[in-house]
């Protein structure tokens, strides 16, 4: 009786262990047995994950697109045409002009005439007065620069719609020069500079280291006697041509004159006739 209670002890423990083991694998796995079981279905808890702006970002700004700088040709800002009076006939390419109480010296472009004392000075110089003299002339730029290096505003000039430079080359008193042919730039007007210079006769012209025949209200020329310059003369002119014209008065001086060896002349005469003939008048003292 003892053995049998001893023996149901024993296979109820056995029982409570395998009790005991089930129930810790089922912890583990719930999967049920048996045909219909359905399979495990796993569950994955995923925190989600606040969202972050992207920073924004905003593209530097473009420098300006540079425009390359353009060569100048005449350099600086072109002087618009204007009008002036003409005050004096230089020679027969330069003159002084005034506008507005302003007064300058011009020099005109694509042109030379003869300097004083070279075969057909006085020559282009009337003949310019002739076209322009005390008129009222359009200045109009137009050479690589405004100014030569004198100082002198180079310009075209024109009068009553009339080139007074391309008259004087048709009339044979001034040649083309100064343009691209010598290193000076092309400008405007040089074609037809150009083309009129290769078709007109040149203008004949008096020696003006010879003594003038013609008459005037004094033949003082060849009848002067004793050393020349004559003494005290700051100015003087060629013996062969003693008659000083001073532009700035437009008044001609004869050595015999009070003021004579005092004036500053910009032309010089064989007689008081020729100076007559290029619009001066006799001094009176």
């Amino acid at each position: 009786m003892r053995r049998t209670k001893g023996l149901v002890t024993i296979a109820a423990l056995v029982a409570l262990a395998a009790i005991g083991g089930n129930a810790a694998r089922g912890s583990d796995d719930l999967t049920p047995a048996g045909p219909t079981a359905e399979p495990p279905v796993t569950v994955t808890h995923t925190t989600a994950r606040p969202a972050v702006a992207k920073p924004t970002t905003t593209p530097p700004a473009k420098a300006p697109a540079t425009t390359p700088a353009t060569k100048q040709t005449t350099a600086k800002t072109t002087a618009a045409a204007t009008t002036w009076t003409v005050t004096k006939v230089v020679d027969g390419d330069t003159i002084w002009a005034s506008r507005g109480g302003v007064t300058q010296k011009v020099r005109f472009i694509g042109i030379d005439t003869p300097e004083t004392g070279q075969c057909g000075f006085t020559e282009a110089r009337n003949a310019l007065r002739g076209i322009i003299g005390g008129q009222r002339v359009t200045l109009t730029p137009g050479a690589r620069t405004d100014v030569d290096r004198y100082g002198r505003a180079l310009r075209y000039v024109d009068v009553n719609g009339v080139d007074a430079g391309l008259r004087l080359i048709k009339q044979g008193y001034a040649v083309a020069r100064y343009d691209s042919r010598d290193g000076y730039g092309s400008h405007p007007r040089e074609g037809a500079y150009v083309r009129a210079d290769a078709v007109s006769p040149k203008a004949a012209c008096a020696d003006p280291n010879a003594a003038s025949t013609s008459g005037g209200t004094s033949g003082i020329s060849g009848g002067i006697s004793g050393a020349w310059p004559q003494a005290g003369d700051k100015y003087p002119c060629p013996r062969s041509r003693p008659v000083k014209g001073n532009e700035n008065s437009m008044i001609a001086h004869e050595p015999s004159d009070r003021y004579y060896n005092i004036t500053k002349p910009e032309q010089c005469f064989a007689t008081m006739a020729d100076a007559e003939a290029a619009g001066f008048r006799p001094a009176k003292v």
